[in-house]
């Protein structure tokens, strides 16, 4: 895990998958791993997390992915009423995890997942977050926000999948390069040793 603190004494977290896991596994209940999975594996705000129902989830072209519609998106060209909407990548795991959830709870297709504050689910990340800490020994969990597990989806997508750029931009719903670069963590040595090796170099 690689952390960097900032100048008002937060801190900026990039963990790994395998890192990122510990977070659902550790938390409470199963409202609150789909709140934390929404974040890490679909790359959502934590805003707007509480925004989706189950309407929102489609089935692709293909017949077996499926997208997230995301309907109230951070807007900061003002240019949208409501917030810019986008479709992310839903992973088909996880579809169907959403998919029992729903159906234990008796989710109509207009319902919220999570219908909480936003303050309560940074909280359940927190808690989360100290579950994981205590479990593997590694105190940077305790740094996590719920903001780096966006960054930890988007970090994993652009440096150690390989994605485009451009793709990733449209999934979590960034206007330019430089709004994606403060998500990059620098290659890691693998990473490195993988792609110049690809090239004969």
């Amino acid at each position: 895990m690689r952390t960097e603190r900032n100048r008002d004494g937060s801190w900026n977290v990039w963990m790994s998958r395998e890192e990122y896991r510990e977070l659902p596994r550790a938390a409470d209940t199963f409202e609150h791993e789909i709140a934390v999975r929404l974040m890490g594996d679909c790359g959502l705000r934590v805003a707007e997390v509480l925004d989706v129902r189950p309407e929102h989830i489609d089935r692709m072209s293909d017949g077996r992915h499926y997208e997230l519609e995301v309907v109230g998106g951070k807007d900061t060209t003002g240019e949208y009423d409501g917030g810019k909407h986008r479709e992310t990548w839903l992973p088909v795991e996880f579809e169907a995890v959403i998919n029992r959830y729903v159906q234990e709870r008796g989710l109509a297709d207009g319902e919220p997942l999570i219908d909480r504050s936003k303050r309560t689910v940074q909280y359940w990340v927190e808690e989360a977050a100290g579950d994981a800490a205590a479990a593997t020994g590694d105190d940077d969990y305790r740094r996590l926000s719920t903001h780096d597990l966006r960054r930890c989806w988007a970090n994993h997508l652009l440096v150690e999948e390989n994605v485009s750029p451009r793709i990733v931009m449209a999934l979590g719903g960034w206007s330019s390069y430089d709004a994606i670069e403060p998500y990059l963590a620098a290659p890691t040595e693998e990473n490195i040793i993988e792609s110049m090796g690809e090239i004969g170099l």
